[in-house]
């Protein structure tokens, strides 16, 4: 980590229990500074770098993904902003914080994007399928078509007891 990059946000130093839920089994781990996106905590063994982990602290579940560890601290950067005031307090109280309008346009415009995509594949799979149908069709139409022409000239050959004689194409 870069020390001489400024923080995004100011931490909180704070000493908060929690159980870790990570690939091993559960654990205890203390949080030790927060902020409302991220979490520096202690562990006996911590989780490994890009491992996406769940604090449990109390009622609440706190889900991040470890952006560093080393021999006994990590860093958690949050998948949702949370209340410092809430984790301290350990209530029932909500922890995870409003989007702001910033993240809610940004969420809005990815998933219009998402969301138009995903329209237009299903709508290019629609249109793959349809065609095929229509081949398929015309395909089956042709063959069946040649085969009850061919049933058709054994039925009238056989009601007029003449020789299989092609029946001509009406005009």
């Amino acid at each position: 980590m870069n020390t001489t990059e400024p923080r995004v946000e100011t931490r909180t130093k704070v000493m908060v229990r929690a159980g870790l839920r990570d690939s091993g089994p559960e654990r205890d781990v203390c949080i030790l500074d927060a902020s409302t996106r991220g979490i520096l905590a202690t562990a006996a063994r911590p989780p490994k770098r890009g491992e996406f982990v769940e604090l449990v602290v109390g009622r609440h579940t706190i889900i991040g993904q470890v952006k560093w560890a080393s021999a006994r601290r990590f860093g958690l950067a949050l998948r949702e902003r949370i209340s410092i005031p809430a984790l301290m307090a350990g209530d029932d109280a909500p922890l995870a914080l409003a989007k702001t309008r910033a993240a809610q346009k940004r969420r809005g415009r990815s998933g219009a994007i998402a969301g138009g995509s995903r329209h237009r594949g299903r709508s290019a799979q629609y249109w793959a399928l349809a065609a095929a149908a229509v081949v398929a069709g015309l395909f089956l139409s042709e063959t069946i078509g040649e085969g009850l022409g061919s049933v058709q000239d054994a039925r009238m050959a056989m009601a007029s007891g003449q020789p299989d004689k092609p029946s001509e194409p009406a005009r």
